[in-house]
């Protein structure tokens, strides 16, 4: 890979997510990088630098740091390609092919071909063979979707319920789903989505679950992990609700014995109140105590303060969040995941997270029990994958959804292997562990 490829692919696939995974705002983080790399890269390709040139027309061709230009895009590719660079040679061949392709399907689509009509729009929408044009899309998919066609429906309510082109609609996502809900299981999916987020909806985890299970009954294996992650939060909520119950019952329980045992001093004090009281004799003077100096005084210790005990068991777990190397640990109680008591042992359950792997942007969180031995923290941990993308938007997929239905067909969710950790008791605020027995890792608790 050519040096300024690998910067691109570096920034693309390496910075930009990590910046994502940082917590940054999306549109922000990406903006301001893509304007600085843009910048810097025009630069160079204004003083005759071909890789620069290239780099340069994809970003006009994408809009990746400027305002898309196809015809700036051209213009600067012509130029790189003029000067030997082979890859501006491959792209411009390819846009004229896309080009080519999008002048057929208007053709086709004036004759009336649903299909056509559909191609369009996802060109409109992803600038592919012409500039991006969110209401031209939207025109096609509308037109598509009066005639019938399920796809146009069913694209339509994804753009609607995403705010693909201006702000989102739920209300209108809702009703185009729903009008294909039996047959299409993007749209079954996507009701799941709406249930499971409370998107124009009531929130509903059970109804949700219904329509991802449509969902992935159809194929779509997309939808089998977030069939999982639902049905663990009802768990977790049962869970807390469980441990509400018990803690009412306990502070019930404590106000009753509290209650109890005023009411026996006060039989007690009236008992003693109602008995004769005896004779009291004469006092004898009591001899006069010698006080002590205030030297005297002075030089006696005061007593040491009461430590307080230090919390044991899994009550030290919970009263701390967990680091590895400053990153929060995702099988522990931290900054990304929350622990709730089950009969004996620690539930823990992470927020989404995200991870790189090659191209793809794995998402997951992760479900860990911890036992205490006595001796040691005894954790098991599996992670739920929720979803897979590809980072690359490959020009060749002039679509290029993720939720395309061979896609989703192909995307594998749900539980990976266990894993098991061995930690000894916490000791100056550190643990020392065994993971699967493969490695030593050491894990600290945050200031």
């Amino acid at each position: 890979m050519k040096p300024v490829d690998y910067f691109m692919h570096a920034f693309r696939d390496v910075l930009l997510p990590a910046f994502l995974l940082a917590g940054l705002s999306a549109p922000l983080a990406a903006n301001e990088m893509w304007e600085a790399l843009f910048t810097d890269r025009l630069e160079n390709a204004r003083s005759g630098d071909a890789e620069a040139q290239y780099e340069v027309g994809i970003m006009y061709l994408k809009g990746q740091g400027v305002k898309q230009d196809r015809d700036k895009a051209v213009e600067w590719l012509k130029a790189a390609a003029d000067a030997g660079n082979e890859q501006a040679d491959s792209k411009l061949a390819r846009i004229e092919e896309q080009e080519s392709k999008f002048n057929e399907l208007q053709s086709q689509a004036k004759r009336g071909d649903l299909d056509a009509q559909y191609e369009l729009a996802m060109m409109y929408l992803k600038g592919r063979g012409v500039a991006a044009d969110g209401k031209q899309a939207l025109r096609y998919l509308q037109d598509g979707a009066d005639k019938g066609d399920e796809k146009a429906i069913t694209r339509l309510g994804i753009v609607s319920f995403k705010g693909e082109v201006g702000p989102p609609d739920y209300k209108k996502a809702l009703q185009l789903f729903n009008q294909v809900s039996d047959t299409s299981v993007l749209a079954q999916y996507y009701l799941g989505e709406m249930y499971a987020g409370g998107s124009g909806v009531k929130r509903n985890y059970n109804t949700a679950i219904d329509w991802y299970k449509k969902a992935a009954d159809g194929g779509f294996n997309r939808a089998s992990g977030k069939i999982i992650n639902l049905e663990e939060e009802i768990k977790t909520e049962q869970r807390r609700e469980a441990n509400r119950a018990r803690q009412a019952q306990q502070q019930a329980g404590a106000a009753e014995a509290a209650e109890a045992a005023a009411a026996k001093r006060a039989a007690n004090q009236a008992a003693a109140a109602a008995q004769p009281r005896p004779k009291v004799a004469k006092a004898e003077p009591k001899p006069v105590r010698k006080v002590a100096s205030a030297a005297a005084v002075k030089r006696t210790a005061p007593k040491p303060p009461v430590k307080k005990k230090a919390p044991e068991g899994l009550d030290s777990l919970v009263d701390s969040h967990w680091l590895r190397d400053t990153r929060p640990v995702n099988y522990l109680p931290s900054r990304v995941t929350s622990c709730d008591r089950d009969d004996q042992n620690l539930v823990c359950f992470s927020e989404v997270l995200q991870r790189k792997t090659g191209t793809n942007v794995v998402e997951y969180r992760v479900k860990s029990i911890i036992t205490d031995t006595g001796e040691s923290y005894d954790i098991v941990y599996r992670n739920l994958v929720l979803d897979v993308t590809d980072a690359r938007d490959p020009d060749d997929q002039p679509l290029g959804y993720d939720d395309q239905i061979e896609k989703g067909f192909r995307v594998k969710t749900g539980w990976t292997p266990e894993h098991r950790v061995v930690c000894k008791h916490a000791q100056d605020r550190s643990l020392s562990c065994d993971k699967d027995s493969t490695h030593q890792i050491t894990l600290v608790a945050e200031d």
